[in-house]
């Protein structure tokens, strides 16, 4: 991320996209997999030891596992393999062989950590298993220390299940992948007795070892006894014992902090959409400067800053039809902007801070300004300190425990100074009104009244809140819109898109869950996230099965209730019934989410189902894993570069998370609606926007 040149106000330090990141060079890859390789054979050396002498002379066992290397070599030397690996003769020397298990349990290791989280290069999972010294599952809960996922321990079982261990297998051209994983099944409803029996091979007697070393042949080839539950978190839990020492990295990954941020502000919108009114009349606000910035809390922000922008600047026309989806790729454009804009906000008012540390800070405080500065609340009397700590929608666990800046640090700048960084960054249409707003003492007001509904807003509160934020504006005038024709290209073309998918939807969420009369339960209120490139592409030009696609439902009177978030996957044919929808629970923020091959590659923050399997989600990790194509399973010649790889998906994904910039298409919607059209920034200058201010 680099930090912007400003001349003209050098108290502001402003931050945009840079597209350079750190990545190890092929020297230091190099040697650090020869460090590792000579670690992974200090490994098989003692795991020989433990297994009986039949098993010296040509070990089987990789040593990519749910336990520390040694004893994963020791449990899947034991594992009974349905299917022989050819390629091998009985000739070739114990030597060769031996070195070609050693790489092969290294090249499973990295494929371990790339299908466990996304965005990590092959060349990254090397050099954290380089800090863990080899230690797969040691060096996730580095990874994951040190991007910021400190909640990974509440995400959903289904995030660390037995798939990053298949795909490693997959990968490394295991025999029989399918055994392997039954076999760590078994011993995951067993682990008690296991990890007892792993420890007496140390130094067992001569008489026992035989024994011991049957009792785990049977555990790991026989299914556990009835009753006991596979928990694959007992890994997890178990590899903190393992971690003696902090594992200090020399390099700073801020490219993955802001993937983890970008994911719990992704959550903020969408529980914003959920409180605002149905229907598109707050969309264009919102993707123009419904920022998550400013004194009160994330969600308040957006709903306060949407409805100003719209009562400031109203337009002057209105789409002839009320559309119900918001433009997906217009949303991750705002929510980075929003990113960069509390970056900004934080170096700008605390100079010691550079983009680095004030992710950290905002990471500490789940993208919460508030909580990432508490002297913005000491800041204005006028508002209430204990507004940093309201609509806590996600779960208790996910509440921040203190704030990362100290109260008696001073900041180095004016509240002004560093609401105007942020908008400048965030390039808020007007930023100087946007910086009135939030250092005004009506938000103290706005914020009781907004909360006054336990779920969502009425006609009735946002003319309120309209009324307190604007009363110039707002005050006794009914809004005559002039209709804006959709017949204009690609105008038309966008609207005959979503038309589709929301009846799709409507007919998927009219089918889900019923009240006794017979009517539907749910009544669509917002499709918030739509990927129509699933299961593609087959043909040119390009053509996709599926789109996925998230949206929140408000149940019907009588039936009540807050609205929810769903999860749709969708046939773009006409065979509807490859279709359905569920009930998806939003992730804390910064927790593991589950993966998808297709949103990832597009770039596209869905939230998916936990026990509902998609395309997208295990089988085509599973294909790429062994260098097939995803699509179709055939094998991908060696001189054609794949269309999907774990390093495709970074680098396709990289444009779109990191998009602050330019005119998406659907931004054509809202042309010529009010005066502040969808512009290209990418050609504006700081100066040139300081100008206008």
């Amino acid at each position: 991320m680099a930090l912007v040149p400003n001349p003209s106000q050098p108290g502001l330090r402003i931050y945009k996209p840079s597209f350079s990141y750190w990545y190890p060079s092929l020297e230091q890859d190099s040697e650090s997999r020869s460090h590792l390789l000579h670690k992974v054979g200090a490994f098989y050396r003692k795991a020989r030891k433990r297994l009986p002498r039949c098993q010296h002379r040509r070990p089987q066992g990789l040593c990519v596992g749910l336990l520390d290397p040694v004893s994963n070599i020791v449990i899947n030397s034991l594992v009974f393999s349905r299917k022989r690996k050819r390629g091998h003769g009985s000739t070739t020397c114990d030597a060769v062989l031996q070195e070609d298990l050693e790489r092969r349990s290294l090249d499973g290791l990295v494929a371990f950590l790339t299908r466990l989280f996304p965005n990590l290069a092959e060349s990254l999972a090397v050099h954290y298993l380089r800090l863990a010294d080899a230690d797969a599952l040691v060096a996730a809960r580095v990874i994951v220390a040190h991007h910021g996922m400190k909640r990974f321990d509440d995400s959903e079982p289904a995030v660390l299940d037995m798939a990053p261990l298949k795909c490693a297998a997959l990968a490394v051209g295991h025999p029989d992948p399918d055994r392997l994983v039954y076999a760590w099944r078994n011993i995951s409803g067993r682990i008690d007795d296991a990890l007892h029996l792993l420890a007496c091979l140390h130094k067992p007697p001569p008489s026992r070892r035989s024994s011991i070393i049957s009792k785990l042949t049977r555990m790991a080839n026989n299914g556990p006894p009835p009753g006991c539950e596979e928990d694959v978190w007992w890994a997890w839990r178990f590899a903190a014992s393992r971690h003696s020492r902090p594992c200090s990295d020399p390099y700073l990954h801020t490219v993955l902090l802001s993937r983890t941020l970008q994911d719990a502000i992704h959550g903020f919108y969408l529980q914003a959409l959920a409180w605002l009114p149905a229907g598109s009349s707050f969309h264009r606000s919102l993707l123009k400067a419904g920022y998550c910035y400013g004194p009160l809390d994330p969600v308040s922000n957006i709903i306060i800053n949407t409805i100003w922008y719209d009562t400031a600047f109203p337009p002057t026309m209105k789409l002839e039809l009320d559309l119900d989806v918001i433009g997906t790729l217009g949303l991750h454009r705002v929510e980075n902007r929003s990113l960069y804009g509390m970056a900004s906000f934080l170096c700008t008012r605390y100079h010691r801070f550079d983009f680095h540390q004030a992710l950290q800070c905002l990471v500490q405080a789940d993208a919460n300004l508030v909580l990432a500065d508490p002297n913005l609340v000491l800041a204005d009397p006028n508002i209430d300190p204990s507004t940093r700590y309201v609509l806590m929608i996600c779960p208790p666990s996910a509440a921040p425990t203190s704030n990362v800046v100290e109260p008696q640090d001073p900041p180095d700048t004016s509240l002004e100074k560093a609401f105007l960084a942020a908008a400048t960054a965030a390039f808020h249409p007007n930023p100087e009104a946007h910086v009135k707003l939030l250092t005004s003492c009506k938000l103290k007001s706005a914020f009781r009244l907004l909360h006054r509904r336990p779920d969502r807003l009425s006609s009735q509160d946002v003319k309120r809140l309209a009324m307190l934020l604007c009363p110039k504006s707002a005050h006794g005038c009914k809004r005559a819109f002039l209709p804006l024709p959709l017949t204009v290209y690609p105008r038309a073309k966008l609207a005959g898109m979503y038309t589709r998918i929301s009846k799709k939807v409507n007919a998927l969420l009219n089918a889900y869950a019923q009240m006794p009369n017979g009517d539907p339960k749910f009544e669509l209120h917002t499709i918030c996230g739509v990927n129509d490139r699933v299961s593609g592409p087959t043909s040119f030009p390009p053509k996709y099965g599926h789109s996925h696609v998230n949206f929140v439902a408000t149940p019907k009177s009588p039936c009540g209730g807050a609205a929810a978030l769903f999860f749709a996957e969708i046939s773009n044919n006409d065979q509807d019934e490859e279709s359905f929808c569920c009930h998806v629970a939003l992730p804390p923020p910064c927790a593991a989410q589950i993966r998808c091959l297709y949103c990832e590659y597009i770039g596209t923050r869905i939230v998916h189902p936990v026990r509902i399997d998609f395309h997208g989600r295990e089988s085509e990790f599973e294909k790429m894993a062994c260098g097939k194509d995803p699509r179709n399973g055939e094998n991908v010649p060696p001189w054609r570069a794949p269309y999907y790889s774990n390093s495709q998906i970074i680098n396709n994904r990289r444009s779109f998370a990191e998009n602050v910039y330019g005119r998406k298409k659907e931004d054509s919607l809202y042309d010529d609606l009010d005066e502040h059209k969808s512009v290209d920034l990418g050609s504006i200058s700081i100066r040139q926007l300081f100008l206008e201010i």
